[in-house]
């Protein structure tokens, strides 16, 4: 909040399932009220409030998917119509409650049916540099530390860069926040 930035997802990740099954109930349902909470509730705009899946496919690379589930279902889910039941690939319909489906009363809905793909796009942030390590990647020769924090802010005033464009980034800004206090520091220079 103190960069002006909104939530807009979650990610979650969970070994390989079978053929078809994408989300389960409690997924479904958990994403259908988090987007709830990020329109402002039934009332709300549409959100850009995405839900991403990471696994491992079948040929063992990083599979991942994104997701918005239907208005549909983020209604269902605000009266509390959508229920975790037996079968994970379905939703069930709270007793009091009538789903209709193909013109007949069903007591569960397939969890796909809530399922909007959302197409992942690559894009390059105007407002935060990413020069700083990054936390928790095994695959990175750097770690965050106070050397790396030196190095960064020595390039002030080298190559274009000023002291504040070497701050304005987002992994060296959490890192300050373990030294520097949350309540009066991070403001002050998130301000700037």
């Amino acid at each position: 909040q103190m960069l002006g930035l909104i939530k807009v997802g979650w990610i979650y990740g969970h070994p390989p399932r079978e053929d078809g099954f994408v989300m389960s109930a409690a997924e479904v349902i958990m994403a259908a009220e988090f987007q709830l909470e990020a329109a402002g509730g039934l009332d709300g705009d549409d959100t850009p409030f995405v839900t991403v899946k990471v696994t491992v496919g079948d040929d063992g690379n990083t599979s991942v998917e994104a997701f918005q589930v239907s208005r549909q279902c983020m209604e269902m889910a605000a009266e509390e119509a959508l229920e975790v039941g037996d079968k994970p690939g379905f939703c069930n319909v709270n007793e009091t409650f009538t789903a209709i489906q193909e013109g007949k009363e069903s007591k569960t809905v397939e969890n796909n049916f809530f399922l909007t793909v959302v197409p992942i796009v690559q894009h390059t942030s105007e407002m935060f540099v990413s020069q700083f390590p990054k936390a928790n990647r095994d695959l990175d020769d750097r770690t965050q530390s106070h050397d790396e924090m030196k190095r960064q802010l020595s390039k002030s005033g080298k190559e274009g860069w000023t002291f504040l464009d070497l701050l304005s980034d987002f992994n060296l800004l959490i890192y300050l926040c373990k030294f520097l206090d949350v309540a009066t520091d991070i403001p002050k220079i998130c301000d700037s």
